[in-house]
């Protein structure tokens, strides 16, 4: 018997085979798939010629994070879903470990491939709208991106359409008088476009750490904004790489910095400062989302008012392919029946107070999704509830071996040996 969940958090106790609408074919998309698939129906809707979602490098997106020279920060065989591994054959002379985007690509198609995924996807079909119907259903409106259109009524949907949509520019009202380049990460291409300039990158975070050591062999001068503690290690090989704290200010070709510097003469400003949630297809009074953070979900996973609108991926520092899949096979054992969702009060509490919990932590609303090390807890309680085999003590240990080399060789640890992280699957 598999009860179909309804929005006020009952259950009604019949065979019942869902159709279920899942929005991304990236690794996400393709996970929730493969989970939901052993017992409903299930059409991915991509919007992309391909499927690989970020990764795909598509020309047809309208933000591209992914960059030519780009590599994985995180090493495969961590990265890679438990049950399919990377092939020893992604890891060649020059990426080692740390692969470019064209591998996780191969990778993702292969993962499609092996579990029948790829005729249940929709390519260059792009969701317009998601509306809520009475008896728990939804109905979506897609347009191809020929003339075509559709809609169809389902049962339950998964958003899975990723972070990397629309950049974020911090508010700094004077800087709009700058009159050289300006770009957002987004936009990056290669580190030699830069050759003999002076560049100021504004972020301290991956894309930061990565533009501002593909751009200084280039480049005449790279000045580092930003406030992590990491800047100096991962920039101490690179003598014309400078150091300084948060932009503050920018008047007469000069900008200020939050430590009382100020340096002039930049040809080009570069934003690595992330990207907003971003949900078009929804009504704004259906989902509460400030673009840093979304107030609605339990768990971070169901809105916790209607529990058959599901998201995965929407944490953030985190090893997303075994997260994306230990959510989905929450998802799954929910809308089987495999356990009683919290009825909706208790969702709504939780929610009010992570929400208060947060506030007391007095962090900016982009921390609110962040995991990090609190992401293994996340994940062994996920699979818990869902009946699976608990979080292997070897993916904890692989992970904290990923860490330590990275904190070891801060500027350079794509190109040192990591060794292989072997780890058992929870299966």
């Amino acid at each position: 018997m598999i009860p179909r969940v309804t929005m006020n958090g009952t259950t009604r106790g019949h065979e019942f085979r869902m159709d279920i609408a899942i929005i991304g074919a990236g690794a996400a998309g393709l996970a929730a798939a493969r989970r939901l698939t052993e017992h409903h129906n299930v059409t991915v809707f991509e919007s992309l010629p391909e499927i690989g979602g970020v990764w795909a490098c598509c020309q047809a997106a309208t933000c591209q994070p992914i960059y030519d020279e780009l590599r994985t920060n995180i090493p495969i065989d961590l990265m890679a879903f438990w049950d399919f591994p990377f092939r020893a054959q992604d890891k060649n002379s020059s990426t080692g470990d740390f692969p470019r985007a064209d591998a996780v690509q191969a990778y993702l198609r292969r993962f499609a491939e092996h579990f029948d995924l790829l005729d249940l996807v929709k390519l260059e079909t792009r969701v317009v709208t998601v509306e809520p119907l009475p008896l728990d259903r939804w109905q979506v409106r897609w347009e191809k991106n020929t003339p075509a259109s559709g809609e169809a009524v389902f049962d339950a949907v998964v958003v899975c359409s990723g972070h990397y949509h629309r950049p974020v520019f911090p508010t700094r009202p004077a800087i709009d008088h700058f009159s050289g380049r300006v770009m957002h990460a987004a936009n990056f291409t290669a580190g030699d476009d830069h050759r003999g300039e002076r560049v100021l990158v504004w972020g301290a975070h991956a894309s930061g750490t990565d533009l501002v050591r593909l751009i200084a062999p280039h480049a005449a001068s790279v000045f580092w904004s930003g406030h992590a503690d990491t800047m100096t290690a991962a920039s101490a090989d690179l003598t014309n790489v400078h150091c300084h704290a948060d932009i503050t200010d920018y008047e007469t070709s000069t900008f200020h910095f939050a430590d009382g510097e100020e340096i002039s003469q930049i040809d080009t400003l570069i934003y690595c400062t992330g990207y907003a949630y971003e949900f078009p297809f929804f009504s704004p009074d259906l989902l509460n989302c400030n673009g840093e953070r979304i107030d609605d979900l339990y768990l971070d996973l169901i809105h916790a008012e209607l529990p058959t609108l599901a998201f995965i991926g929407i944490p953030s520092l985190i090893i997303p392919f075994p997260l994306f899949d230990a959510q989905s096979r929450w998802l799954s054992a929910l809308w089987q029946g495999t356990f009683t969702l919290a009825d909706r009060s208790a969702r709504k509490a939780w929610v009010q107070a992570r929400c208060q919990a947060f506030q007391a932590l007095d962090k900016p609303d982009r921390a609110f999704h962040r995991l990090g090390e609190a992401q293994m807890t996340y994940m062994r309680q996920l699979l818990a509830q869902a009946g699976e085999p608990s979080l292997p003590h070897e993916f904890e240990s692989a992970t904290r071996a990923a860490q330590r080399h990275r904190l070891e060789y801060a500027g350079s640890f794509r190109d040192q040996p990591i060794g292989r992280l072997s780890h058992r699957p929870p299966s």
